[in-house]
């Protein structure tokens, strides 16, 4: 990716009022990745290691993000 592009993305993502930053990475996820981290959650699998797992496969998130998404005090429940 050219450094335009990736500065372009960066701004196209200050510009997202209320963003969160779990629900930007699940949905950068194939419909067949989003079903699996929705399986992993619904066995109980602990914040730890479905980040273990991201990171294993390059996607970038954070036991932040996804400790304030499960908690319901991300951005995206400030919509509601």
């Amino acid at each position: 990716m050219a450094l335009t592009d990736k500065l372009k993305e960066i701004e196209t993502k200050r510009n997202t009022k209320n963003a969160c930053a779990y629900m930007a990475m699940y949905e950068s996820l194939s419909p067949a990745d989003q079903k699996a981290l929705d399986e992993a959650w619904s066995k109980g699998y602990s914040a730890n290691e479905v980040l273990s797992a991201l990171r294993s496969e390059g996607v970038k998130s954070s036991n932040e993000a996804i400790s304030r998404h499960r908690k319901n005090i991300c951005a995206c429940q400030e919509k509601k």
